[in-house]
């Protein structure tokens, strides 16, 4: 009977691929059928956790970043998120605009009062010395950095409280940033007086501005009013007053740094740091912020003034930093190893690995084509029932050992030859990998290939992961083109997610009994008919 329900798989999987005319497709199941024959085995699987930290230094980049400080219930541990940020003028275009949309109008229409209180002159063609004098008397009336919070974890009402900083150095897009690097040990963050050195105290969910109402969407302003000493050594009455002095300044130092968003964050401002100092329950994920600039304009129809803003967006990728702050990855490994599952978190970056036994997958079938090669992962959530349990992560990637670094280094995609992507299903609470026979194929033709015994192969340790895949927690991006859905990017989850996993537990050679809470691979070969 198993084998009759692996055939009819293996019947249905072949439809499956076949291509969307029917043209000959009875002749087609006609010749599977009457050529090949299958057969099907199932071969132990042995699991461990791993800290990914030993084989990769996790890729800090994230379309989104998380801010807070948590307590872990499964890992008995806390968990504090920073991140670094860069903010940027839209675009050259935008920014050299002479149309109501400027980032910044001229001085002609700027409001701005001198020391006396009195109004400055406004309208075209102002004489040089008018001009000069409100440069001097130029001031922005108030600057807030703003993070739009679409999702968190914990409490929504919890007082947090966190710092910004003014980064002295912006991080490079070309350069890779591990998610336990330190801004502040690395010197990214600027430390001299008069830098951007904010305290705020904060709750995700604003009962002030927001009201009582569950919006579902939240979001944490920030202030920047303090007196603000720029990269040019002058003092200004905040960073709102130095952004605007550097766009309309033709003179100033880093005024070319308004036309190449690149010159921008070398020049003007590198981006900023966001500290959790105090407070823990709630995780606030981040997905969008701004730094807005509020001044007056004048309007010659109305005789009056009215207010105006001008917003610099975040960058597309934060750098974030993330640190486990009373548990460190090895003693959940070790805990782990210890015990009867396997841990996947992130993004800590602790994974699962898989060790397959060639050698029994491969026995009497060298000469078959491996067909299928699926695996079922369970996953041992933990049922209590709190909003303050994290999710468990929801695609996983699968990958050779030893081709990580590469995989996220080059920043390669899952191509169902050599990585495969999942994820979690809640009806068979579990995580399914249907088919990666490419990838056991490989090690098999590497072992063959070396001339060595299994146990030498195995024991040699230039190839010692050669029969190990790890699972790693991603997140994934598509692209839409023609109706066409493409996968264009896989990193490391950033999302704050945990499970526990069965732990498959090797066989041994004298024991008749299965082991019940084993992992198994369940692999079809075929072959054709010896006539």
């Amino acid at each position: 009977m198993k084998r009759l329900l692996f055939f009819t798989f293996v019947i249905a999987s072949l439809l499956i691929s076949c291509d969307d005319t029917t043209d000959g497709l009875g002749g087609s199941v006609t010749d599977i059928s009457d050529n090949l024959e299958f057969f099907t085995r199932e071969s132990y699987v042995t699991t461990e956790t791993v800290n990914g930290i030993d084989y990769d230094d996790i890729s800090a980049r994230s379309s989104f970043t998380y801010l807070g400080r948590m307590f872990d219930r499964e890992t008995k541990s806390y968990v504090t998120a920073d991140f670094m940020t860069q903010v940027i003028p839209m675009n050259n275009a935008y920014l050299k605009s002479y149309s109501s949309v400027r980032l910044f109008p001229g001085l002609d229409s700027i409001v701005v009062y001198n020391d006396k209180g009195e109004r400055l002159p406004n309208g075209k063609d102002l004489p040089e010395e008018v001009l000069e004098e409100k440069m001097k008397y130029l001031k922005a009336d108030s600057c807030v950095l703003t993070f739009y919070v679409n999702e968190f974890e914990g409490d929504s009402t919890a007082q947090m409280s966190l710092n910004v900083k003014e980064l002295a150095k912006p991080y490079v897009e070309s350069d890779e940033y591990a998610i336990t690097f330190d801004p502040e040990k690395e010197g990214y963050v600027r430390t001299e007086e008069g830098a951007i050195n904010v305290i705020r105290t904060y709750a995700i969910k604003n009962m002030v501005a927001e009201g009582r109402k569950n919006t579902g969407k939240h979001y944490i302003s920030i202030p920047l009013n303090k007196t603000y000493k720029g990269r040019d050594g002058e003092e200004y009455s905040n960073i709102g007053t130095y952004l605007m002095k550097q766009y309309l300044d033709d003179d100033a130092e880093y005024h070319d740094g308004y036309n190449s968003q690149v010159a921008f964050l070398n020049k003007v401002l590198p981006g900023l740091y966001l500290k959790h100092i105090a407070g823990e329950g709630a995780m606030a994920k981040i997905t969008a912020s701004s730094l807005i600039v509020y001044y007056r304009m004048w309007s010659s129809a109305t005789e009056s003034e009215y207010g105006v803003s001008a917003v610099l967006s975040g960058t597309e990728e934060s750098i974030q930093h993330s640190l486990l702050s009373d548990t460190k990855n090895e003693e959940l490994v070790k805990q782990a190893n210890e015990s009867d599952y396997t841990f996947l978190r992130s993004p800590n970056g602790i994974y699962t690995q898989l060790t397959f036994n060639i050698k029994e997958i491969m026995e009497n079938h060298e000469n078959d084509s491996v067909s299928t090669v699926r695996v079922f992962l369970p996953s041992r959530n933990d049922k209590t029932e709190s909003e303050y349990n994290f999710e468990v992560p929801g695609t996983l990637l699968l990958l050779r050992s030893d081709s990580i670094y590469d995989f996220f280094g080059e920043k390669k995609v899952a191509n169902a030859k050599s990585s495969f992507l999942t994820t979690f299903s809640a009806s068979t609470n579990g995580y399914t990998f249907s088919n990666i026979s490419p990838i056991i194929v490989k090690m098999f033709k590497e072992w063959k290939a070396s001339g060595k015994s299994y146990d030498e192969y195995c024991s040699d340790p230039e190839t010692a992961n050669w029969n190990k895949v790890l699972i790693v927690p991603v997140e994934t991006s598509y692209s839409t083109l023609s109706s066409t859905t493409q996968l264009t990017k896989v990193s490391h989850s950033m999302d704050y997610s945990s499970t526990r996993m069965r732990r498959g537990v090797k066989k041994s050679d004298d024991d008749d009994e299965e082991e019940i809470n084993g992992i198994k691979a369940s692999i079809i070969y075929s072959r054709y008919k010896t006539r």
